[in-house]
């Protein structure tokens, strides 16, 4: 079906709908109206009884200043993924993690050639700042963690990847799709990775995988600190038993929770 004047196929109520929900992000958590027409491109007035209809089921919240933002409902839905269970195997070693080493301690799984935050314990202003905290998303080739998942995606992934464009965040970071290539194949024979400034100058991240009862990579938990303080040879011996201890507790709920964007 095409509308009567751009000629263009029209959007499902389902497209529109997604659409209206992915105009929120986490620099937009409260938009009006208007805004939402806007950054979906729908009209004003399909956009409203949209929204009414997801106001109503509790998927958005109304604003005491007139604006929407993502409801309850949704978040009661999202902690149903199986991802919720990684997380919740996770927290008590990344709160060792952090507790021992003062180091930022962070979770991530591989979303297509980004790596998504699913936590991040971290007192350090700045670091969440830049890199924000849990449902993050950051390039692969990036990050410590990004590193990791990158070296054990599939070949078709790794391939897309290095093939670039590579964004440089700073000087540091590899842009070079051969560079890349290589360093992945020594984080697949090391089994971690040591990164310095490769996203933030004077910071860095040590990185190690989470593996299922099948012995498949689907996270990796990492330290991030200040360059002063990443010390392989203090905080490598904590990341890969975080990432050990992760592992055994993934292993013993069996093979549910799976790796996204494969």
């Amino acid at each position: 079906m095409t509308t009567p004047y751009s000629g263009a196929p029209e959007r499902s109520v389902v497209d529109r709908t997604l659409s209206i929900l992915g105009t929120f992000n986490r620099d937009n958590r409260t938009l009006t109206l208007s805004d939402i027409s806007r950054r979906s491109g729908l009209p004003v007035a399909t956009v409203h009884r949209i929204v009414n209809k997801l106001h109503g089921w509790g998927a958005l919240e109304r604003c005491p200043d007139g604006g929407y933002s993502i409801g309850l409902r949704l978040w009661e839905t999202a902690v149903l993924a199986p991802q919720a269970k990684l997380i919740e195997a996770a927290q008590p070693h990344l709160v060792e993690l952090q507790r021992h080493t003062s180091a930022a301690a962070t979770l991530a799984i591989r979303d297509g050639s980004d790596s998504i935050c699913l936590s991040l314990l971290s007192n350090d202003r700045d670091l969440m700042t830049r890199c924000g905290d849990a449902g993050a998303r950051l390039p692969l080739h990036a990050t410590a963690v990004g590193l990791v998942l990158l070296a054990h995606a599939s070949k078709v992934v790794q391939k897309e990847v290095c093939a670039g464009p590579l964004r440089a965040y700073t000087p540091a970071t590899i842009t070079d799709g051969a560079a890349l290539r290589r360093c992945l194949t020594n984080v697949r024979r090391e089994g971690y990775v040591v990164v310095r400034s490769s996203l933030v100058e004077g910071r860095g991240g040590i990185a190690a995988p989470v593996r299922d009862c099948r012995g498949a990579v689907i996270a990796a938990v990492a330290a991030v600190a200040p360059l002063d303080n990443l010390q392989p040879t203090r905080l490598l011996p904590q990341v890969l038993a975080t990432a050990e201890a992760v592992s055994r507790c993934v292993g013993a709920d069996g093979p549910r929770i799976g790796e996204v964007g494969a």
